[in-house]
């Protein structure tokens, strides 16, 4: 089924059959442009006179063939025909391509094991940083972008000197529709509409999309745009517990994390089995109800004067909206100094994880909260790109450009019910280890015994500024031979300002207890499988009610000195020759090349500075620091594909590459939250990610539409920067205790975290493409045909003192399949996309080995109907299976967050004219 306005794109068409987009195979203009943007040599490929969903698949495939290097790409109808709620999961049924999924939908992208903040993208030629919410680093949250705004995509897996640097894994290429890219002079128009269900909210959402575009009778001037609007509202229901910690059995009852007594404990033995297993910090069923609008749109102005001149004007906005409200009750006491309070009445362990999976507790301190957060993020980019050949032989190229991103949270506030000494909290894992059977002992639906005890505001943000201009020239020595000589000029900002906070810790006339005039009840209605006996309704904080009641939106803000900025300008010049012959009658083509690259850092954070004079006394001051740092690097690149026949492709690629350390590290001020108990420090003098990368890949057209394919690749990591986390008692740092605001005690013990340059490691992998039509099949078995991958990968990293381990962000195995059908007016297909578990943090906090994600697996499908040659109706499921997304903490695999958020069910009609 065609997604609402992706097919809009399939109107660019070579004639009545074909959806041949700038780099398909029927006209000689567009290919003629797409062999001078991307710099390559194009081979011949047979003209394939094929319609839709699988045009599109055989433009791809003359994409990934004619290039010098590993790539793969998805075009206009191939993005359309999936049914992806943004474009990261249109993304994501690429070979070696997985997605994190953030509140049931994708986000950023890791590319052959390597994770978002290893992998470039830019967006019509021009690098871009997008940011939604909290995103502090380099990655590209892809969620920002409905993928109807798009035309094509490719990622390039490995590098050549011509491609600017900064990636260890990809770089991913995104495209938006021009005018002149449409067969038809004149107008070209389309509209869509469709009614997207969650069956878990029970809620029924709109998606709308449209298209304008005009161009002259001789098609050298024409304007493009496009409109995008969709909305989610998703329930997010889970059980969660943040992580696991153990007491210390050589210490007393009611001593750091030991619980303050047991009742069946009567021997030594008991006592040290019970102090030595792990706990729940904050085990809670919770949901979210959540409420998302995007609204994206594009523009393009397209001059082609004549075939040696193009100009393009291409400018893309997009705006991310979300609330979030996110009540739970919870056993707060095992998170806090209140644990050393708690009697174990009865208990159990589970052996293999060294947990408690079960137990009855007195004395708990149990509190019930209400949050709401609002996120505002938007993106904007006007890119400017010119080409000319100024005569047969010499060409040249220039884009400037520039791009901001802004994320916002400037709402988040949380109230607070609390009820001490209460007896009989009950939980019990043993029936299932995700989903634990709670009873809190009292009537958690009436607020008698619950006491007000705080609310809190803050408000926080984040800028992202990228300014680019780049060009190059490119020389044809021989008709086998081009050189091609450029640079690119950079400058990339980021700050993030908050965050800044009011709380109102009550007392007097607002500390209330009996809050049910404050509250309100909300239900968990089951279909996460909670097990029987479990509270499934509490009473939380109504957050219109008490914004009315407590001060906290009268409290001014207070900035805590968490501002933070980097400034980067980095520069970079190439040179590169590519060839294009015949050698014993094959062909050979490819690349080589070498880059330069300068990277200048100014980064500024405020740091704490704690003096103590003779007398003991201690003042604590705060500076704004600056710091400065420079590197630079010579990346050689080289690149050789090689035609033995002509439906075979032997490819080799080499070549030296680097990224740059995440934003959130380079800076030289310290991070502390008080809440979690962890403390960060940043590190302006970091060196970037360093590496040399090696592919070989062998790749079979046996058919039109047909490609059997094999890879392997090796990345060998010289620097790594790693992450060292110790625990460490508030006191013991230096830092001052207002920066706790309450929320700790300086006796607490920290999280705290530091970056440093490590030994570095290397990652190794196979990636295996299998597409067919199956028109050697008989009757109606001949529409069918089948899309698949497979990619392995494995690694090895020196994390420091905590040892070696796989990459963060790694899964060893992926696979995505699609088995689709086509026949005349219907489509229909299925896809599975699978990602095995993978390493989060390591290690973990509060004594875990680890935190990861498990295994996923979704599968989504869709089909569609051409009512007429201007109207058609489709259906589609996303997330059919309702996977959940299983979070654990340490090797044992205790839960972490279990959390599911249901499947989605679409009806949309679209026009075209």
């Amino acid at each position: 089924m065609a997604r609402p306005f992706r097919n809009v794109r399939a109107l660019c068409v070579a004639g009545a059959s074909a959806t041949a987009l700038m780099w398909g195979v029927a006209p000689a203009m567009a290919q003629d442009a797409a062999d001078q943007t991307t710099g390559e040599h194009a081979t011949v490929v047979d003209e394939i006179v094929v319609t839709g969903f699988r045009s599109s698949l055989q433009q791809a495939l003359n994409v990934k063939r004619r290039e010098a290097g590993a790539v793969d790409a998805i075009l206009a109808e191939d993005i359309a025909d999936f049914p992806d709620q943004n474009l990261a999961e249109a993304i994501q049924r690429l070979p070696g391509v997985t997605i994190e999924r953030v509140n049931g939908q994708g986000t950023t992208i890791s590319v052959r094991g390597l994770g978002a903040d290893f992998t470039r993208t830019r967006i019509n030629g021009l690098e871009a940083q997008a940011a939604s919410g909290g995103n502090r680093n380099r990655s590209f949250d892809f969620s920002m972008f409905a993928s109807e705004l798009f035309n094509s995509i490719k990622v390039r897996k490995t590098q050549s000197a011509e491609i600017e640097e900064g990636s260890l894994g990809s770089t991913v290429d995104l495209q938006t529709g021009r005018p002149l890219d449409f067969a038809n002079s004149g107008f070209n128009s389309a509209l869509s509409v469709q009614a997207s269900y969650n069956d878990l909210s029970e809620k029924t959402v709109p998606r709308t999309a449209g298209l304008l575009s005009w161009s002259n009778d001789s098609k050298t001037f024409g304007i493009l745009g496009s409109i995008a609007y969709s909305e989610r509202s998703p329930i997010l229901e889970s059980f969660n517990t943040t992580r696991w910690q153990k007491g210390d059995p050589t210490k007393a009852y009611g001593v750091g994390q030991n619980f303050g007594g047991c009742v069946p404990c009567t021997t030594e033995a008991q006592r040290t089995e019970l102090l030595n297993a792990f706990y729940p910090r904050i085990p809670r069923y919770t949901f979210g109800n959540t409420q998302e609008d995007r609204l994206g749109m594009t523009g393009a102005l397209q001059w082609r004067p004549s075939d040696r001149t193009e100009v393009v004007l291409d400018l893309l906005w997009s705006r991310l909206n979300s609330e979030l409200e996110s009540p739970n009750v919870e056993a707060w006491a095992f998170s806090r100094a209140a644990v050393n309070n708690v009697i174990v009445r009865d208990y159990a362990i589970d052996a293999g994880k060294n947990a408690l999976s079960y137990g009855v507790f007195d004395n708990m301190l149990v509190r019930s909260e209400n949050g709401f957060t609002r996120n505002e993020s938007t993106f904007a980019q006007a890119s400017l790109n010119v080409r000319h050949d100024f005569t047969d032989r010499l060409r040249g190229n220039m884009k400037l450009g520039l791009n901001k991103s802004e994320a916002r949270t400037p709402t988040n506030v949380t109230y607070a019910f609390e009820q001490a000494g209460v007896n009989g909290y009950t939980i019990d894992f043993r029936g299932n280890d995700r989903l634990p059977m709670i009873d809190y002992g009292f009537d958690i639906t009436s607020g008698k015994d619950f006491t007000l005890i705080q609310g809190t505001r803050s408000t926080s943000g984040g800028d992202f500024d990228n300014n680019v201009f780049a060009g190059a020239l490119e020389y044809d020595w021989t008709p086998s031979i081009t050189f091609k000589a450029g640079g690119e000029y950079r400058t990339y900002g980021f700050s993030t300002w908050g965050v800044a906070r009011a709380q109102t810790a009550t007392a007097g006339a607002d500390r209330i207890t009996g809050v049910d005039a404050l509250g309100k009840i909300v239900s968990i209605d089951g279909k996460i499988g909670v097990p029987s006996g479990s509270d499934l309704s509490f009473i939380v904080p109504d957050i219109s009610k008490i914004n009315d009641f407590l001060s906290v939106y009268d409290d001014p803000l207070v900035p805590n000195r968490s501002e933070r900025e980097v400034d980067e300008t980095d520069k970079g010049v190439f040179v590169q020759a590519d060839f294009n012959t015949e050698v014993a009658n094959m062909t050979v083509r490819g690349n080589v090349g070498v880059r330069y690259a300068k990277t200048e850092v100014e980064s500024k954070g405020w740091q704490t500075i704690t003096v103590k004079d003779d007398a003991g006394n201690t003042t604590t001051s705060y500076d704004y620091v600056t710091a400065y740092n420079d590197y630079d690097d010579v990346l050689p690149s080289f690149n050789l594909a090689i035609e033995p026949r002509d439906d075979l492709v032997i490819r080799l690629g080499a070549a030296k590459v680097m990224s740059r350390p995440t934003l959130g590290d380079l800076t030289p001020g310290g991070g502390v939250s008080p809440t979690t108990r962890t403390v960060s420090y940043g590190n302006p003098l970091l060196d970037p990610f360093r590496a040399t990368n090696y592919d070989l890949s062998v790749e079979w057209y046996f058919q039109n539409e047909g490609l059997l394919a094999a890879a392997v690749f090796y990345k060998d990591i010289d620097s790594f920067i790693t992450s060292v986390t110790e625990s460490i008692v508030w006191s013991d740092l230096g830092l001052p205790d207002e920066l706790l605001q309450g929320a700790a005690r300086p006796t607490d013990v920290f999280q705290v975290t530091r970056k440093l340059n490590g030994e570095g490691g290397s990652l190794h992998g196979l990636e295996i493409q299998y597409q067919q039509p199956f028109t050697f099949l008989p009757g109606l078995w001949s529409n069918f045909g089948f899309i698949g991958n497979f990619t392995y990968v494995d690694s090895e990293v020196d994390y420091g003192a905590a040892g070696k381990n796989r990459l963060t962000g790694q899964s060893k195995n992926t696979f995505n399949t699609t088995l689709y059908y086509e026949d005349g007016p219907f489509q229909a297909r299925i896809s599975a996309a699978y990602r095995s578990g993978y390493l989060m943090s390591f290690p973990g906090g509060n004594g875990n080995s680890e935190e990861g994600m498990n295994a996923t697996t979704y599968v989504d499908a869709s089909m569609s109907y051409d009512i007429s040659d201007s109207m058609t109706i489709s259906l589609e499921g996303i997330n059919l299976t309702d996977e959940y997304n299983d979070r654990y903490v340490d090797e044992t695999n205790r839960i972490s967050d279990y959390r599911h958020t249901g499947r989605e069910i679409a009806i949309g009609l679209r026009w075209k004219y």
